[in-house]
């Protein structure tokens, strides 16, 4: 293998200070995102040059192996900065971070050899199929919400065995250049993470690109052991409080300058002010609850710690409910803004959108408290049954 892995790994404050060095650039394409429904080639190059995939990426594979804390901080970094940077950067994070772990020496020259950040989009979703051919296999179907995929080289796809009464299920790195990518992207939130059908019709993949997730990682440690929702938390919850945090930090601006008819600013109205200081505590409630349920999952995982089914449906509750705690208390402040904050060309109406847009994640999803609920009832049940 002659992997490119001469770059040391980057701590999480040179990652930070590199996106705070790149915040104009980032800002600046932020509302053309929205208006192409994916990153425009400006901000395609910025992403590439912060090597934004590589974040969760093996150390063995020139990756920055941050852990689940250092992620949601960078997560919320980039989100701040730019939406659809953070939403398809943290789709183009964890398939390189998985990619990293998984593949064997071949498929990881594939990727890696010629690329030291390789731009590949993922879904998780089993809703295609692979049948075996000489030397790979070849893959069909049609995948929904690849987020990041119209400027990604790579897909990543879950696909099931054709024609099997048990069918096993691989994941196989698809070139986008054989795939066709949707356009059809009309949504209210997250407008700039492109996250449009790939459609495969019969592309050959070869086995050193296809993999059996159940086989278990061959790099990395525990944290490439997680399930999906759990591998993803992290950057997900980041990407939610970036958006609420600029929508704060815009409308605090905002407020001191606004004024409606004779009733003054709104920075002196009363009952904005209550709503403001109220609406930062509640964010920084759950930055707070995040950041302390990561940093008790990383200290087990890097003792060497796989964590069991509750500990990543801790996990998984943790992220639903201080993602829909977050977004409610952006969405007690939106109503003070007035008629100007609805217009496109105001930067609160996006982040307001996006931060909702969050919460229709399936790994967000309220369904989550169920299963949690469940484990601690489980709990009690196995100390109480005779």
């Amino acid at each position: 293998m002659t992997l490119n892995t001469m770059t040391s790994p980057r701590s999480i404050e040179e990652l930070i200070a590199e996106i705070d060095e790149c915040f104009v650039e980032l800002d600046m394409t932020a509302a053309e995102a929205e208006r192409l429904g994916t990153a425009p080639d400006e901000l395609d190059i910025t992403m590439r040059r912060l090597r934004v995939p590589m974040i969760k990426a093996p150390v063995e594979v020139g990756g920055d192996h941050l852990h689940l804390a250092d992620q949601f901080r960078y997560f919320e970094a980039l989100s701040h900065a730019n939406a659809t940077a953070a939403w398809a950067g943290f789709n183009h994070a964890g398939a390189a971070g998985m990619a990293g772990a998984i593949l064997g020496d071949e498929g990881l020259e594939a990727l890696f050899g010629n690329d030291p950040s390789p731009v590949m989009a993922a879904v998780s979703a089993p809703s295609g199929t692979y049948r075996r051919v000489d030397g790979g296999v070849e893959v069909t179907g049609t995948w929904k919400y690849a987020s990041g995929v119209r400027h990604a080289d790579w897909a990543m796809l879950t696909a099931l065995e054709a024609d099997s009464a048990a069918p096993s299920v691989r994941l196989v790195v698809v070139r986008t250049a054989d795939a066709t990518i949707g356009t059809d992207w009309n949504v209210m939130a997250l407008k700039g993470t492109g996250s449009v059908d790939v459609t495969v019709d019969g592309a050959f993949v070869p086995d050193a690109l296809v993999v059996d997730p159940m086989v278990g990682t061959l790099r990395g440690g525990p944290m490439y052991r997680l399930g999906y929702q759990a591998y993803v938390s992290a950057e997900n919850l980041g990407f939610t409080m970036g958006q609420c945090q600029r929508f704060l930090d815009e409308l605090t601006t905002y407020a001191c300058g606004k004024a409606r008819g004779f009733d003054g600013r709104l920075a002196d109205r009363g009952a904005f002010q209550y709503e403001l200081g109220k609406g930062q505590l509640a964010v920084d409630a759950a930055r707070a609850h995040g950041m302390m349920r990561f940093r008790e999952a990383d200290e087990l995982i890097r003792s060497g710690h796989v964590l069991d089914l509750d500990e990543q449906r801790g996990l998984v509750a943790m992220l639903a409910y201080a993602t829909e705690h977050a977004a409610n208390a952006i969405s007690h402040l939106f109503h003070f803004a007035g008629a100007s904050a609805i217009f496109d060309s105001n930067v609160l109406q996006r982040c307001f959108r996006d931060a909702h847009g969050s919460v229709q994640h399936h790994v967000a999803s309220n369904i989550v408290f169920d299963r949690f609920g469940r484990s601690l009832l489980h709990r009690v049940d196995e100390t109480i049954t005779p």
